[in-house]
């Protein structure tokens, strides 16, 4: 990636801070890139180091070590003058809204209009296109609490795109949101990021807000990133444990992982069966893949559980299923899966009892 197509540059970053005379490190030297245009997505759970990392980017929290670079610029190196204008052109969503009660929808998103050399006109008028394009035209003289909460984040993205920012940066902005209103904020994310071009930085607990709207993911746990990527490549093929439980979750796995112990089906396998936890990436439906099985080498087979979705352009599959074959043997069976590009766990030795089945 050129100097040119990059938004977003992270080198080396460390933040650490000093508390009851010991060291705790926040972000451990985290590096990563963000493509101009792209919707980069930031994972992990609560004390992960997300949202310290998302402050490190406009310098809200200096790092300890690092480097940080957003348009092609050093921030570090800037005067403060000139950080004040990078920082502008970085709008931040949060989970709260942080909307001003006492002010109308209207005057909210004017609000940051008001130090700049702008008529009261043009800024008003400024506001009101803004409003539309989140849907919120006819709420203008409407005051926050008399609105829903996905329709107070639209006000508050619309505020957020006041300054005309090239990047937005969401930290869990739908996290108090059902998850109707959650799809409908990230449809307008991804409207804003087509329309205007906007680089978008979405922090989140949530796969499947990733899996929604994201092309690139960084996966984090103690301040540190352990894996990243294309969002269909995690997908197909999770390497850390962490990101398996993200994908796991995103993929609705979790019910069936809840089966196999419940249902004992481990201990319920009869010699020529074995219990098949199957994960493809491909254009082929789940059923192509046993069919051609059947077809081939008379390997029945009974489909316990099975998910198919569409990530980042790419089909992927998830699928527990029970073959037999008359003679107990499948060499032939996993060969095929193989070269067919399905990645296969096998169940049928796994221990039972009071653990969980590792999907892994």
């Amino acid at each position: 990636m050129s100097v040119a197509d990059v938004a977003i540059d992270l080198q080396d970053i460390n933040v650490t801070f000093e508390r009851k005379g010991e060291t705790v490190t926040a972000v451990n030297n985290v590096s990563l890139q963000v493509k101009k245009g792209s919707i980069y997505g930031i994972i992990g759970y609560s004390g992960a180091g997300k949202s310290t990392l998302v402050r490190v980017i406009n310098l809200l929290q200096r790092p300890s070590s690092g480097k940080v670079s957003v348009s092609g610029q050093d921030l570090q190196q800037l005067t403060d003058k000139k950080l004040r204008g990078v920082r502008q052109k970085v709008g931040m969503i949060f989970q709260h809204f942080n909307l001003l009660r006492s002010r109308t929808v209207l005057n909210n998103v004017e609000y940051p209009l008001l130090g700049k050399k702008i008529s009261r006109k043009d800024r008003e008028a400024k506001a009101l296109e803004l409003l539309k394009l989140v849907g919120l035209a006819e709420y203008a003289q409407s005051y926050p609490e008399e609105l829903s909460g996905g329709q107070k984040q639209r006000v508050a993205i619309a505020r957020a795109l006041a300054s005309d920012p090239d990047i937005l940066i969401s930290d869990e902005a739908t996290s108090a949101l059902d998850p109707q209103t959650t799809a409908s904020i990230l449809e307008l994310l991804k409207k804003l990021n087509d329309e205007l071009g906007l680089t978008i930085v979405l922090i989140t607990h949530e796969m499947q807000v990733i899996k929604s709207i994201c092309q690139e993911v960084a996966v984090m746990a103690d301040g540190a990133v352990i894996e990243q990527g294309l969002v269909g490549d995690l997908f197909t093929d999770p390497q850390q444990p962490l990101t398996k439980k993200f994908v796991e979750s995103a993929a609705n796995v979790t019910e069936m992982r809840q089966q196999i112990v419940s249902d004992q089906l481990v201990e319920k396998l009869q010699p020529n069966e074995r219990l098949l936890y199957l994960r493809f990436s491909s254009d082929e439906t789940s059923e192509s893949v046993i069919s051609e099985l059947a077809i081939q080498y008379g390997v029945k087979a009974n489909i316990i559980f099975a998910n198919v979705q569409k990530i980042a352009q790419l089909s992927l599959g998830y699928m527990l299923v029970v073959l037999s074959t008359i003679d107990g043997q499948f060499d032939q069976t996993f060969h095929y899966l193989q070269t067919a590009g399905v990645k296969v766990n096998d169940f049928s030795e796994a221990p039972q009892a009071k653990g969980e089945i590792d999907v892994s």
